[in-house]
């Protein structure tokens, strides 16, 4: 299920997406440890895979600085299995997670997991739709080939659609 969301009028992305999404990038690919960093000037987003006590799949960690100087922060953790991680970073555009065709509904995207994610093309937020404005809890990225690529490969994933 795929719906396209509203747009700035300028600017670019989804009114639900931060345009400080298009100054993510990849700082750090270890595909030995499973392990990703990629960073802003206002975020950061760390990605590592988790296999404790028969649980298995990935964590993805953000820090969002909402005020200068002062610099408020949010910090968050979600769990992803293999299959949202692909479909969060855009090697997956069939992925459906039930009971969260709502999002993708009411805000527009190719994709979401309600509590962990919402993308729309190449324009992804997590964990959730925001308000497109300074001081969201959210982190968001624009899907850069070489973060696609890194993901990818730490995943060992090899068909990327996006």
């Amino acid at each position: 299920m795929k719906k396209e969301p509203v747009f700035r009028k300028f600017g670019s992305g989804p009114v639900w997406w931060h345009t400080r999404g298009l100054k993510m990038h990849l700082k750090e690919c270890d595909e030995n440890r499973k392990h990703i960093v990629i960073e802003g000037s206002a975020a950061k987003v760390t990605i590592d895979r988790v296999n404790i006590d028969r649980i298995v799949g990935w964590f993805v960690e953000w820090r969002v600085v909402n005020c200068f100087p002062i610099k408020e922060q949010t910090d968050g953790r979600v769990m992803m299995s293999y299959s949202e991680l692909a479909a969060a970073f855009g090697l997956n555009n069939d992925y459906v997670v039930q009971g969260s065709d709502w999002l993708i509904d009411q805000y527009g995207g190719t994709v979401a997991s309600q509590g962990k994610f919402i993308r729309y093309q190449k324009y992804l937020n997590i964990p959730c739709p925001g308000t497109g404005h300074d001081g969201d809890p959210n982190v968001s990225i624009e899907l850069k080939e070489e973060i696609k690529e890194a993901v990818g490969s730490v995943l060992n994933y090899t068909k990327v659609l996006v």
